[in-house]
């Protein structure tokens, strides 16, 4: 077997252990859009709250969720 590329092994190792090739898209390192459905009302306090801040509503909204996730922790490690 002659390799021309260095990634042509990685290509013939996984052929060959039936793993086939990695297909699809690469990854960007963008994070992909998720659709929520959230009342109008509170998705407008937290746009405000965002601006307040600063940040934008998915930054905001990733930390609001952090935030909760560590209270609910923290209740269930103390009940």
């Amino acid at each position: 077997m002659l390799l021309h590329h260095p990634l042509d092994f990685l290509y013939y190792s996984c052929y060959n252990l039936g793993m086939g090739l990695r297909t699809g898209r690469p990854r960007t390192g963008i994070k992909p859009n998720t659709s929520i459905r959230i009342d109008l009302d509170i998705l407008h306090q937290a746009r405000i709250a965002a601006v307040i801040q600063k940040k934008t509503l998915g930054q905001w909204l990733e930390e609001a969720i952090q935030e909760k996730i560590k209270r609910e922790q923290k209740v269930r490690k103390e009940g």
